[in-house]
């Protein structure tokens, strides 16, 4: 039988990645079109905002397939900090 929670939460970090992959292989080439650095693009609120999406997939995700309690205890920190991040970006960005 297939365990439905656990594909769940595979899914989700998988996704992360792919969302962090996707997000930088983007900024490289839109910097390279640009004529910019990578770090310039990468600096871009469109970019933060994408890059700690995705490491709050990851997060999440691995909180879901961890069995320890204090592990599950530190992923879900670190996705409180990613979804800090992202709120601090999207403050940033109304106040400018």
């Amino acid at each position: 039988m297939i365990d439905w929670l656990n594909l769940g939460m595979n899914a989700l970090w998988i996704v992360g990645c792919a969302v962090a992959l996707a997000t930088i292989a983007y900024a490289s080439w839109e910097a390279s079109e640009t004529k910019q650095k990578l770090r310039t693009r990468l600096n871009q609120p469109q970019i933060q905002i994408s890059m700690n999406f995705a490491g709050l997939l990851f997060c999440l995700g691995l909180a879901g397939t961890s069995d320890v309690i204090w592990q599950r205890v530190l992923w879900i920190l670190l996705a409180i900090g990613f979804s800090a991040q992202i709120g601090m970006v999207l403050i940033k960005t109304k106040s400018v």
